[in-house]
């Protein structure tokens, strides 16, 4: 992600296509010193209405640190904050590599 970049709100397992998602990962990593700011994410508390999904009080941010691997249940509401890189160079954004554990079907 560079200057400017997030993702909003969303579930990683609130569809058809991505119900078996059961964990999510995100590994973070960049080149230091550390060329931009912002870019965390934000887990909510999610609760559940029949298919929808809701943000309860709590939330948890998450900075992003160099060399790190966080896990966190699919189902939970989150979004990345707005990244700030005033060089707009690629070299110094914020990198992640993400997927998922998925249960069998």
């Amino acid at each position: 992600h560079n200057d400017g970049c997030f993702y909003s709100l969303h579930s990683d397992a609130n569809t058809d296509a991505t119900k078996t998602r059961e964990m999510t990962y995100v590994y973070y990593f960049y080149r230091e010193p550390k060329g931009f700011s912002g870019g965390e994410l934000k887990l909510y508390e999610t609760g559940v209405d029949g298919d929808a999904l809701y943000k309860k009080n709590r939330v948890e941010t998450i900075e992003p640190i160099n060399n790190s691997i966080i896990f966190f249940p699919s189902r939970l509401l989150h979004e990345v904050m707005p990244v700030r890189c005033p060089s707009q160079a690629f070299k110094q954004s914020r990198f992640t590599f993400n997927g998922w554990i998925r249960r069998k079907t």
